[in-house]
């Protein structure tokens, strides 16, 4: 049994040199190594320090160095680039109300930037300084809170100031276009057999497709349409929760 500092050190290793698109097979490989090393030095009365040499930060960059990437990283961040861009672009344009303006595609380059890449640095910072504790959670569910408020707010800054538009296209072609690329991105993930990942646009595409089907195709400013619509989008809601809250309680 490793003290709690030799844990957390490890903890640190792991998520630093996740952080950095260290291969995972490398890492585990690393650290049941060093927790060998850990194991033997702590039963002779030394601490992590003397694996170490005193400085985790220099040790763990000098161990980054050593391994290599994960394979097919950068081929992997440009789909889950395009995997978001499809999740913000596709209800919208099922929903016969999209427009493609210069506001729009910073909007975009601004979620994607803080919702993704932020949302793995703060969850990296918090563990890396709290570990696997409440705080942990609570700054990161904070976070994540700020976030959606930015992205709410966003929508309304657009809709006040779309900038330069590029395209608009009638609610007959965008709701095509948008059922064309739900179905395209659903067979793809399908076949890559990430069942979450193509269950995800589905559930919240669902409320524009309810609602466009339940008012017999009525605008979506009607106050129908936006009724269904939200109360849908509630229920979807809580089904991608359920569903994440489930893994995650799965996975430990």
């Amino acid at each position: 049994m490793l003290s709690r500092k030799s844990e957390k050190f490890l903890l640190d290793l792991r998520v630093e040199l996740m952080a950095r698109g260290k291969s995972s097979d490398d890492i585990e490989e690393m650290e049941e190594e060093l927790r060998d090393h850990l194991t033997e030095a702590e039963a002779h009365g030394k601490s992590v320090d003397s694996v170490t040499g005193g400085s985790v930060k220099s040790y763990i960059r000098s161990i980054s160095e050593e391994l290599s990437l994960e394979p097919g990283l950068k081929q992997k961040g440009t789909q889950l680039i395009i995997y978001l861009f499809g999740l913000f672009t596709i209800p919208r344009l099922i929903s016969g109300q999209f427009e493609l303006s210069t506001s729009m595609i910073i909007y975009y380059l601004l979620v994607i930037l803080f919702l993704g890449y932020g949302s793995l640095y703060v969850m990296k910072e918090m563990i890396l300084k709290f570990g696997d504790s409440k705080k942990t959670y609570i700054y990161s569910i904070l976070y994540g809170i700020i976030i959606f408020a930015g992205m709410v707010g966003g929508q309304f800054l657009i809709r006040a100031h779309p900038g330069f538009v590029i395209y608009e296209g009638s609610p007959n072609l965008n709701f095509i276009i948008g059922l064309s690329l739900l179905i395209i991105v659903v067979a793809v993930t399908l076949i890559m057999r990430r069942w979450f990942f193509a269950l995800l646009p589905i559930l919240l595409s669902a409320p524009e497709l309810i609602a466009r089907f339940v008012t017999d195709g009525a605008s979506p400013t009607s106050e129908n349409y936006l009724i269904i619509s939200s109360i849908s989008l509630f229920v979807c809601s809580i089904v991608i929760m359920s569903i994440l809250l489930y893994t995650g309680k799965k996975g430990r």
